[in-house]
């Protein structure tokens, strides 16, 4: 029983936010590679930083910078994160379509079916409509049931 308790209270400390410091060499690993360009390791530390530190401020520049590096989920994730912190017609609204729009471009299913939310948020059914069936195409069910709903 002693062996398991203790078992259990690591788990809680190695998963718990902040472990991860950057001191750790496999994070400063990555931080490097990102640095240097890397898209993986920039998509990976936003990861880390949504997930695990919870610090979607910090997140957001990892993810921007996969985005630009050519990581399009980086992207998608990334817009989701800016289209959070805004308001229909915003700064960052604009902002999200952008890195939603480069990777809807690239065959991602799921920043077109955001693009079609921006839109229906703002008001624009007609392109919301349109970027709904782009993600539906796609094989995007959620694009599918939208498009079907809006259409009626």
């Amino acid at each position: 029983m002693k062996k398991f308790i203790l078992l259990v209270a690591l788990t809680i400390f190695i998963q718990a936010p902040g472990v991860w410091a950057d001191e750790d060499a496999d994070t400063q690993k990555k931080i490097d590679l990102c640095a240097k360009g890397n898209s993986t390791a920039c998509f990976n530390m936003g990861e880390r930083y949504r997930v695990i530190e919870r610090n979607n401020k910090i997140a957001l520049e990892y993810y921007i910078k996969a985005c630009d590096s050519g990581f399009m989920t980086g992207c998608t994730n990334g817009g989701i994160l800016m289209a959070m912190k805004g308001t229909p017609y915003s700064k960052e609204f604009k902002e999200a379509r952008k890195m939603f729009t480069k990777a809807c471009d690239a065959g991602e299913d799921q920043s077109c079916f955001n693009i079609g939310t921006l839109n229906y948020k703002e008001g624009r059914q007609k392109q919301a409509l349109q970027f709904y069936l782009k993600a539906c195409d796609m094989g995007n069910q959620p694009g599918c049931e939208r498009h079907k709903r809006l259409s009626r």
